[in-house]
């Protein structure tokens, strides 16, 4: 470290300290003046220091973030058209019972909105006039966004490149008067088609298994979507940290572009620890129990040099609601390959021995030993979507002579079009499972499960989330229910929270019950409070039952209503939810859950 370093570094601390030394103060009130066409609830959705509200009394006052606000304002004020606007901030000390309290007016001088009257574009030749419009978001007599417009840049480049466009020009000029006329120039440059693909070796790992992988072939058409695809599946091999595919033009040619592979890879053999939230989960389609779990787990990422990924895990975990599960120890291993029998098809062969320990007021074993293996075959499609097999043997065996031998082949869907797996503002999900168990084991049954979940996003505020479920279980017979993962349960953080956990449906010794008939629903309006503070209003309807009828299952769903806090933690999202039962004894619950409900 340099003498400048070391003294820039020591600087910093000190500042820090200084910082941290200085009496805090908090913010009381925000203001705004000559906001004509922007609201106060637009202008808090966007800052970043925010004034009081019922879960936070006293936000802390950062004055710099007050510019960084101001410029954030400013420039959404530009995407409505106002480009001239002038935005003035400050700020003034109030002491109150010896606090410090501090309020932020924004002075704002809104100017002429201005309105897009024209589009030039020249240069095109492969895509229509429309299409470039459509993608950069330009539509005539509309307010004049450029932040918008500077935004969507890329999806017109991303167009050109799937089009073989490795090298272009696009040049954007917009001319103020009245109103707005926005000048696009292109340079469309030539047409690349692929010559030969080059890597450095790595390691013992064979050249094949490598090339195998591309999504391309020589003589193709050069596709960014193509190259980024390809990167993906090297990166699942498991060996490889990154993978950069890199063009390089063909000298004395302008056709013509070498592609050059930039791998680096993992530590082939380590240990890993983490610890965490990690539900536990019973079965396909059985709603899973939050607990705090911890893992150990070796990895052998090139198993005898090979992409074959080897690993031994241990997890230890506690449930979160002892009533029911107290504690789970998994023991697996695991040898998983993206190729089988010389067709790319993930898959994974698992060995495990889990002990479950349950509470004592339940209808099962106080202890429960349950091992087998299974092969898991995936096939993956678009974006987070997939297809997957199970074929599973395991054996159940309690402390008795008894012993439960299940053989059983499962199929799953998941179409994923979230726009964000954790914090959902958008999209849907839907699953759906079917399970067959028999094949001379010691049950034969017949399982579906089918789960839909849907988001919508209500103008940049609270987010309306929905999810139904409806599983059956065919041919299901009494003599089963001493070992009864299968069946399904409701009650706790992860279903109906208005019930305890599991214990949707009891019997008459207040046991957990399990339906081989369930229908729930979930509806839950989010909102955004603080910083990682949110807020929930939810209502869970469910129906459980041991008879198979299907008839009127609406009608006889019970239902809670409820209040929820959600925070970002270290560990992920957490929750707290409250609920009230809506029946004649209108129970309270309250339940801690581990991230979003679903």
């Amino acid at each position: 470290m340099s003498y400048i370093t070391k003294v820039l570094f020591y600087l910093w601390i000190l500042l820090g300290i200084l910082h941290a030394e200085t009496e805090q103060r908090y913010i009381k009130e925000i203001l705004l003046e000559g906001n004509d066409n922007v609201s106060m609830n637009e202008v808090l959705y966007i800052v970043r220091q925010r004034p009081p509200n019922f879960f936070f009394r006293k936000p802390e006052f950062d004055d710099r973030l007050l510019r960084l606000d101001a410029l954030t304002l400013k420039n959404y004020y530009h995407s409505k058209g106002f480009l001239d606007v002038l935005i003035d901030d400050s700020f003034t000390e109030i002491e109150i019972s010896d606090k410090k309290y501090v309020n932020i007016l924004f002075t704002i001088n809104e100017g002429k909105q201005y309105y897009l009257s024209k589009v030039n574009i020249d240069g095109n030749s492969l895509l229509g006039e429309e299409r470039i419009k459509e993608l950069l978001g330009l539509s005539l007599n509309k307010p004049y966004d450029p932040v918008g417009l500077n935004d969507n840049l890329y999806l017109l480049e991303n167009e050109y490149h799937e089009l073989g466009k490795l090298y272009f020009d696009i040049s954007i000029k917009d001319i103020v008067d009245d109103s707005v006329s926005v000048n696009v120039s292109i340079n469309e440059g030539n047409t690349y088609y692929l010559r030969s693909t080059a890597f450095e070796r790595t390691g013992n790992i064979d050249s094949s298994l490598i090339l195998r992988e591309l999504k391309y072939q020589a003589g193709d058409l050069y596709s960014k979507s193509i190259m980024d695809k390809t990167s993906k599946q090297l990166r699942e091999i498991g060996i490889f940290s990154t993978a950069n595919l890199i063009p390089t033009k063909v000298a004395d040619s302008d056709s013509l572009v070498d592609i050059f592979i930039d791998l680096k890879r993992y530590k082939q053999r380590e240990w890993n620890s983490s610890g965490g939230l990690v539900p536990i989960s019973f079965a396909d389609g059985a709603n899973e129990i939050d607990a705090v779990s911890a893992i150990i787990e070796w990895r052998d990422r090139a198993f005898l040099n090979s992409p074959k990924q080897f690993s031994m895990k241990l997890l230890a975990g506690f449930t979160i609601d002892t009533s029911f599960v107290a504690s789970r120890l998994r023991y697996d291993a695991s040898l998983s390959t993206n190729w089988f029998l010389g067709i790319r098809f993930p898959t994974k062969i698992i060995g495990y021995y889990e002990k479950f320990i349950f509470g004592k007021k339940t209808d099962f074993p106080e202890g429960i030993d349950r091992f087998g293996a299974n092969l898991a075959q995936r096939v993956q499609l678009m974006g987070r979507s997939y297809f997957e097999t199970r074929t599973i043997w395991e054996r159940f065996s309690d402390r008795s002579e008894e012993n439960i031998e299940e053989r059983s082949i499962s199929l799953k869907i998941n179409i994923d079009r979230k726009d964000d797996p954790l914090f959902t503002k958008k999209g849907y999900l839907l699953q759906g499972l079917i399970k067959k168990a028999g094949f001379d084991g010691s049950r034969d049954y017949f399982k579906t499960d089918v789960t839909l979940q849907s988001y919508y996003s209500l103008s940049k505020g609270p987010v309306c989330a929905m999810r139904i479920q409806y599983g059956r279980l065919w041919q299901w017979s009494q003599t089963y229910e001493d070992y009864s993962f299968e069946k399904f349960y409701l009650g706790g953080s992860t279903s109906m929270r208005g019930w305890q956990v599991l214990k949707f449906s009891v019997n008459e010794q207040g046991e957990p019950n399990g339906g081989i008939t369930r229908l729930m629903a979930n509806f839950e309006l989010r909102q955004h409070v603080y910083k990682s503070f949110g807020m929930t209003l939810f209502s869970d309807g469910g129906f459980l039952s041991d008879e198979p009828s299907n008839y009127n299952l609406i009608g006889k769903m019970r239902w809670d209503v409820g209040l929820g806090l959600t925070f970002e933690t270290p560990l992920g999202p957490a929750r707290f939810d409250y609920a009230i039962q809506i029946d004649d004894h209108n129970k309270q619950q309250f339940n801690i859950g581990v991230q979003n409900l679903f």
